[in-house]
């Protein structure tokens, strides 16, 4: 994940506030099912383009990214709808990711998570940016082992979901149906993730990278169930290496680029 994630300049998220929403924009917020590459492009444009209050991004998000407008929207705030789906959310006025950044870096995930309630960014998208983060700040530690705090950066895309369920089968885990509300989550993805923190800690490895490395071989090694749930049967870690030297130097490395 270190190559995943070089072209981050962690000193600089945690104090540039246009780097941050330019970042946070461009890695994070539209790895979402159907998000054009155009979303990506259009906002990282629109915070070059400020001259003063962050307010102004949706209306600067629409100059850049044209397109077919949602009926019912009027006015300036009409060009940031696409598709029926809010690509800038107008709170991203107050949206700072430096304080984020903090949160995280003292183990507070679950005012970090509430902090990126946008439109559009679910839990997915929330876990998976606190995910990234934790990592970037090697403030794992901070989390002390506590199985509740790292469900707050598990997120769970159909990777995840699939792994976990071959893995760790259909268990039956109590805490799941209490706190599927809090975490914003269905109560079977948070099985997901539930299984594969449990999984991991028992295991003595850590869960974030487990769910990394899940992703990251999933969605660019295999990307074929029926072939992942072969590797995973066979529960040899040799074939999983294997499997990544038949695609060397075709691996992602620098999303950026992507």
């Amino acid at each position: 994940m270190e190559a995943y994630l070089s072209h981050v300049d962690v000193q600089r998220l945690a104090g540039d506030r246009d780097y941050g929403l330019k970042l946070f924009f461009f890695t994070w917020a539209f790895e979402r099912a159907g998000a054009p590459r155009a979303y990506r492009i259009a906002a990282v444009r629109a915070v070059s383009s400020l001259k003063g209050s962050q307010a102004e991004l949706p209306k600067l998000f629409g100059k850049f990214c044209a397109g077919k407008t949602l009926a019912r929207a009027t006015g300036p705030e009409s060009r940031f709808w696409k598709g029926g789906v809010p690509a800038v959310d107008p709170k991203i006025g107050d949206f700072d990711v430096r304080s984020i950044v903090k949160l995280v870096g003292h183990g507070e995930l679950g005012e970090a998570f509430q902090k990126l309630a946008l439109k559009g960014i679910g839990h997915k998208l929330r876990a998976f940016f606190l995910r990234d983060l934790v990592t970037l700040m090697d403030a794992e530690p901070k989390l002390g082992g506590d199985r509740e705090a790292y469900l707050w950066c598990q997120p769970i895309d159909v990777w995840v979901r699939f792994a976990a369920e071959e893995l760790c089968g259909t268990r039956t885990i109590p805490r799941v149906h209490r706190a599927s509300t809090k975490y914003r989550l269905s109560r079977a993805d948070l099985s997901a993730a539930t299984s594969i923190v449990d999984l991991s800690i028992e295991a003595g490895v850590s869960p974030l990278k487990v769910n990394q490395g899940i992703w990251y071989f999933g969605a660019n090694a295999v990307a074929d169930e029926t072939r992942l749930r072969e590797l995973i049967s066979a529960g040899e870690v040799r074939k999983l290496g294997a499997e990544l030297a038949l695609m060397e130097g075709f691996l992602p490395t620098r999303p950026m680029w992507g």
